[in-house]
């Protein structure tokens, strides 16, 4: 029998190369592996990723049954040996257990949504702590049983959980029902760092309704030319059908330990959805209105390819102008990444009317190890971003013409470094706005400063006043309005 760590090592080697032998191969060594019970953990994330990435960019219809089949058969092998759903503990695989701290919202939306696959683990806060958030959140009349010894958190909680409840519960129904702002609930909530346990037990894959497989031939890795111009196409889509793109949207970041805003805080009526080329779709989510900036519009966006969830980012959109970045899953690396972003980059601009994006220079490395790794620096670059900063835009210059002219040469990560220390932008039109709301913070703060002495008060009251009377607003005592 062949290793097994030499066949996956094969399989991922040619994952992304095509042609009838490549295919053959790759049904070969699927098949061989199917047969083997693999028990490294290293090697079982490592063939859950392999697959991950042939369904979502597959051959052939052979390939792509044959992909779907095999992780389900892992995942049920899996399902069925204790010992290594605990090695895959926090792996995010399916039937295996993760534990972490999420916000207020996705708990309760996850409880709601699978009750019994979640629970209550831990807790970061000592009692005290726990004691005192929660008399902030409960009402008054039923909060003074905590103070001053008279009762325990945790022997009063036992008093009065319904029947069928716990801990967790209880703790959702409390601050579900608090009369607070849901900014102060959620670093309240936040601050009690609630560990919860999940065990997921689907995968994130869209409706069936909105799968039609897309069969490769080659991988578009760059300068990618069509005939004629590919408009998106939006999708209506039924109640089961938003669902389900906002729980893949959830899971998927859950199962990497990670949230973002208008994923969170997002809601059937305000998620659209559209199909691109190459089984490529993309669903675009806003936020709730009480969760919304009131300087610039923070949306989400989930990439979907072959029905998997495959990359993920928000924009911060002001005027024609907006913010924007890219965060491909590991699994999904090696694929088109690059293309992928510049129909992200389409979509944004044709439904939002954009004329400019700029990119934060978290996004391409900047005290973000991964963004170094991955080089993403260049996936910016080649989609038309360049730096802001001189120093950097001279440097990008410099490299990208060693890239062009040196066969197998790379941007040290020294460097890569360097040209992430500054936001890039890309202009579509010169008449574009080329500001965003980050520049109006450091315009705010030295005005603030320079102009007030810092004292903020004062200085809001004067520019209020002066907005007052440049847009002859009568009904400006309406405390709604200051």
């Amino acid at each position: 029998m062949i290793n097994s760590a030499l066949l996956l090592r094969k399989l991922f080697l040619i994952r992304n190369h095509y042609g009838s032998n490549y295919s053959e191969e790759k049904l070969k060594i699927l098949n061989e592996l199917s047969s083997q019970k693999l028990r490294s953990k290293k090697l079982l994330l490592e063939y859950h990723d392999v697959l991950l990435f042939l369904i979502a960019y597959p051959d052939n219809n052979s390939v792509y049954n044959n992909a779907i089949h095999s992780l389900q058969q892992l995942q049920l092998y899996i399902h069925s040996k204790e010992k290594l759903k605990d090695n895959l503990y926090n792996s995010g695989i399916t039937h295996t257990n993760l534990c972490a701290a999420f916000s207020f919202e996705i708990v309760k939306w996850f409880r709601k949504k699978y009750p019994d696959h979640i629970s209550l683990i831990s807790f970061d806060a000592v009692d005290g702590q726990i004691q005192s958030a929660l008399s902030v959140v409960m009402p008054k009349v039923e909060s003074e049983i905590l103070q001053d010894a008279n009762e325990n958190w945790r022997t009063w909680f036992k008093q009065i959980i319904n029947k069928g409840e716990d801990i967790l519960d209880r703790l959702i129904t409390i601050f579900d029902q608090a009369d607070i702002r849901p900014e102060i609930r959620d670093e309240l909530w936040g601050a009690l760092g609630i560990n919860v346990e999940i065990n997921f037990p689907e995968n994130d894959r869209l409706s069936k309704s909105l799968i039609s497989p897309y069969y490769h031939r080659s991988i578009v890795k760059k300068n990618f030319k069509h005939q004629g111009v590919i408009k998106p196409i939006k999708i209506v889509l039924n109640e089961t059908e938003t669902e389900k793109i906002i729980e893949c949207a959830r899971t998927v970041l859950m199962r990497q330990l990670r949230e973002i805003d208008p994923i969170t805080f997002t809601s059937p009526e305000l998620v659209s959805y559209y199909q691109m080329p190459r089984g490529i779709s993309i669903a675009l989510m806003g936020m709730e209105k009480e969760r919304r900036s009131p300087i610039d519009s923070y949306m989400g966006y989930v990439v979907f390819k072959n029905g998997l969830p495959v990359a993920y980012a928000g924009s911060w959109i002001l005027f024609d102008s907006g913010r924007i970045g890219i965060n491909v899953f590991p699994a999904y690396r090696g694929g088109e990444s690059q293309f992928i972003f510049e129909q992200v980059l389409k979509l944004h601009q044709q439904v939002y009317k954009l004329n400019r994006f700029t990119v934060d220079p978290y996004q391409i490395g900047k005290e973000n190890k991964d963004g170094i790794h991955s080089g993403a620096f260049w996936l910016y670059y080649r989609a038309g971003f360049r730096p802001i900063r001189k120093e950097q835009k001279q440097l990008a210059e410099t490299e990208a013409a060693k890239l062009k002219s040196i066969k197998g040469h790379r941007t040290t990560a020294t460097n890569l470094k360097i040209l992430a220390d500054s936001r890039s932008e890309l202009i579509m039109n010169k008449k574009a706005v080329r500001f965003d709301a980050t520049d109006l913070s450091r315009v705010y703060a030295r005005i603030l400063k320079t102009n007030h002495n810092n004292n903020r008060k004062p200085a809001e009251d004067i520019s209020f006043r002066k907005l007052v009377r440049m847009l002859h607003i009568k009904n400006y005592h309406d405390k709604r309005l200051q």
